[in-house]
């Protein structure tokens, strides 16, 4: 089979018929583009451009930033329980994806969509901390995490939208609403954020239950009972492991080694 061909039948036979010429899913090479992009910003240039520049503040893009996600995140969650979750017609057993056209099945296509473009946009969070010469915070665990999302959301939103894959994105952002609330209001000053210094290593955790939950409600597609193509919880199941460990380790090194350390 020739290049020409296995592109066809990868990016047109085996996309969902319902979103096959959506923008941006209609080639991959855009959403490759913003990720490559985005990693030559965060890892190269930006940190070129800022190397003699006096950090910038940013402190009222990052507050109306975080309202922004907590609003869209809540109604993306909203959606998708709405969509199949709230009435019964999914469970958090194995659920196939219906391809089909029916209003509620093209709702969770839709949702699926949009929660790529938050998670797209999620991406401007690290050129914050460029801009912000927040460099420590430009981990491994947090660039990983970023493009990682953004993919296995692409791919999901191409070719499984709905079914048990959609359970994911009502616990993540789940998660995003609460994380998010932090941030808010911690962004409102020392006195807060003294307030809330308590809660920080709950928002980690809350995190890693979230990954510990998922890779185990995915990991149903397994099931020889289970009538899903293997290769969407094989990618999303790796994904969320992959996030379970650098999550662990960072917790291991923010919270429980320090707190031995102070011990």
């Amino acid at each position: 089979m020739s290049w020409a061909a296995l592109y066809h039948y990868y990016n047109v036979e085996q996309a969902d018929p319902r979103v096959r010429d959506w923008f941006l899913l209609e080639n991959p090479l855009h959403v490759i583009l913003i990720l490559f992009g985005y990693t030559y910003f965060v890892l190269k240039c930006g940190p070129k451009f800022m190397e003699k520049r006096q950090a910038y503040s940013l402190k009222t893009f990052i507050f109306y930033y975080n309202i922004f996600q907590i609003v869209t995140n809540a109604i993306i969650v909203y959606t998708f329980y709405t969509s199949g979750w709230s009435t019964g017609e999914l469970s958090l057993g194995c659920e196939p994806i219906r391809y089909t056209t029916r209003p509620i099945d093209l709702r969770l296509v839709n949702v699926t969509y949009w929660t790529l473009i938050l998670k797209i946009i999620d991406l401007v969070e690290t050129p914050i901390f460029v801009l912000r010469k927040k460099n420590n915070q430009i981990t491994f665990l947090h660039v990983y995490h970023h493009i990682s999302t953004v993919l296995v959301t692409y791919f999901c939103a191409k070719y499984f939208a709905g079914g048990m894959q959609s359970m994911q994105m009502v616990i993540n952002g789940s998660v995003h609403v609460i994380m998010y609330t932090y941030y808010l209001l911690a962004s409102m000053g020392p006195s807060m954020q003294r307030i809330l210094s308590p809660i920080k290593p709950y928002i980690t955790r809350i995190q890693i239950v979230q990954f510990l939950f998922l890779v185990t409600h995915q990991s149903q597609a397994f099931l020889p009972s289970c009538p899903i193509p293997k290769k969407a919880p094989a990618m999303i199941v790796g994904n969320l492991l992959c996030n379970l460990t650098l999550f662990l380790n960072f917790y291991r090194q923010n919270y429980k080694l320090k707190r031995a350390k102070k011990e």
